[in-house]
């Protein structure tokens, strides 16, 4: 296998765990809810909802490694 295909498939492998995480669905979804309220209420800059939005995500990602270190 060439390095492509095998960081395709670390990529693909990394994603499918963020995804079926319960509590990252949770945080998206709740985080989806208070940005449409302050968008209804006081509309904010997009970039500024990117930037909250890749903090989730980074959050996210630390807390599944921590997890996992903690479980080995």
């Amino acid at each position: 296998m060439n390095k492509q295909t095998i960081f395709a498939k670390k990529a693909g492998k990394g994603l499918a765990a963020y995804l079926t995480d319960r509590k990252n669905l949770l945080a998206h979804a709740l985080l989806g809810c208070i940005l449409l309220f302050i968008a209804i209420i006081a509309p904010i800059h997009l970039w500024a909802k990117l930037g909250l939005i890749i903090c989730l995500v980074m959050l996210n990602i630390i807390r599944m490694r921590w997890a996992k270190a903690r479980k080995n």
